[in-house]
């Protein structure tokens, strides 16, 4: 079934850059935005605007700055059935995969990301500053 004009859905993958003063090793984020626009080119743009405005500067607990840039938008892709429990709102197209490359594409439940426990990864640390010493003085007035 596909949507109405004007009554679409999208997915909108955006590509942010984080960067952490003093430290040579960025962090790159690609974030996937749903969004209700018009047609392509205006889901395009809307995805456009919302990753500019995912661009920011502060400072993280040590007192460096943070640079979050909008790099740009990765893609943007039309949900054509409705949204609904089981539906169907990504594909993508392989010809001619031979039987070793199927296998490559499956993952067993440990590797899967959403019941994969939390792994901390040694990153720059671009946590806010402000926001870390308010819930750290959150839990020590409960404490």
């Amino acid at each position: 079934m596909r949507l109405k004009k004007g009554h679409g859905w999208y997915l909108a993958e955006e590509v942010l850059e984080i960067r952490v003063e003093g430290d040579p090793r960025n962090v790159v984020h690609v974030n996937t935005r749903l969004l209700q626009a018009r047609d392509g080119e205006h889901a395009f743009a809307r995805a456009a605007e919302l990753g500019a405005e995912a661009a920011d500067e502060y400072l993280n607990p040590e007192g460096r700055k943070v640079t979050i840039s909008f790099r740009g938008l990765r893609e943007v892709i039309e949900i054509t059935e409705g949204l609904a429990d089981g539906g169907e709102i990504r594909w993508t197209e392989s010809v001619g995969v031979s039987e070793r490359k199927i296998r490559a594409m499956l993952k067993p439940v440990e590797e899967v990301e959403a019941v994969r426990p939390f792994e901390p990864v040694d990153h720059p640390d671009y946590r806010c500053g402000e926001v870390v010493a308010e819930a750290m003085a959150l839990f020590e007035k409960k404490g």
